[in-house]
């Protein structure tokens, strides 16, 4: 009964137009988590899929021309449940962190949009996802107690601390959201960081050593989400360390453009945009970015008693 339920909901879901089919998941998401609550369902099921589906993400990996390079693992085997925390950097960096972890866990997905219809939407459903609108407060609530579930069940996650692709030319590895951190304090679970850089179609990793929270309370969550942050960062430093060095008058100045381009639509058909991505990045309180601190110089008129603002020695 439940299977046929699901399936007419799915053919409902697909004869409705965007954007209505998104507000239409997300209230059937916040329907049975007011009538089951956090409820995650089949893990082993989900694991035997995901084992099924790592073979299938390596053809295609093959056949589209990307590589996949893990520089160093230094992972501790563990009988806690596992938060993979990767940086954030667009691109398909959510199958190659599958490849590079190649450990049975579900994806939490930020603004799903046209994946709900596609097949990688379909595909990630078999893996296991919790999928969340981060504008909604009762989908975040409810996709929260989903994944206090999965780790309570021992099952492991994989989550983007960062909230949204990094796409700042300077930052290696953007502010981070505290709930990873609060996950695994309050489930017991331990934070693997991990590091991606990618190079045209080639992407390398660094994963690093587990994280263990005991002893820790959950009033500590951001300092600890600081010490999270400085550790992903250390794991991308070290990696440069083995990526090749590059000249300055080597790159060319459409170099950062393209670099966002690629990173919001290579392999997909999302509408994300940067002003998307900027909108749904942590911004901490008291912490002013660079374009902020020196937008007002977009607004000035160049006049000759205004010409002392524009001296780069200030």
């Amino acid at each position: 009964m439940g299977v046929w339920k699901s399936i007419r909901s799915f053919l409902h879901m697909l004869s409705l137009p965007k954007p209505d089919y998104e507000v239409y998941c997300r209230d059937k998401r916040l329907e049975r988590y007011e009538q089951y609550g956090g409820c995650v369902r089949y893990l082993g099921l989900h694991a035997m899929a995901h084992r099924i589906l790592i073979p299938l993400m390596s053809l295609d990996m093959r056949l589209t021309g990307r590589k996949i390079t893990v520089l160093q693992d230094d992972r501790r085997p563990t009988e806690k449940p596992v938060i993979f925390c990767p940086t954030h950097i667009g691109g398909v960096d959510i199958e190659m962190s599958f490849l590079a972890v190649h450990t049975p866990c579900w994806i939490a997905l930020g603004n799903p949009r046209e994946v709900y219809r596609s097949l990688d939407g379909m595909l990630m459903q078999m893996n296991g996802w919790i999928p969340l609108d981060v504008h909604e407060k009762q989908d975040r609530a409810a996709a929260k107690a989903q994944m206090k579930e999965l780790l309570k069940k021992g099952g492991d996650l994989l989550l983007f601390p960062e909230g949204t692709q990094n796409i700042s030319p300077n930052a290696l590895v953007g502010h981070l959201y505290a709930g990873a951190v609060e996950l695994a304090i309050t489930c017991g679970a331990e934070i693997v960081p991990i590091a991606i850089c990618r190079d045209g179609d080639e992407y390398f990793f660094a994963v690093g050593e587990n994280i263990s929270y005991n002893h820790y309370t959950y009033e500590e969550r951001f300092r600890l989400t600081d010490e999270l942050r400085d550790h992903m960062a250390t794991l991308k430093w070290r990696m440069m360390e083995y990526l090749p060095v590059l000249q300055r008058n080597g790159i060319p100045e459409s170099a950062y453009d393209d670099f966002v381009k690629k990173a919001i639509t290579m392999n997909t058909e999302y509408t994300l945009t940067v002003d998307d991505i900027r909108a749904e990045a942590f911004h901490p309180k008291g912490i002013t970015e660079p374009g902020e601190g020196y937008a007002f110089m977009e607004k000035l008129m160049p006049e000759r008693e205004k010409a002392f603002l524009f001296n780069k020695r200030l």
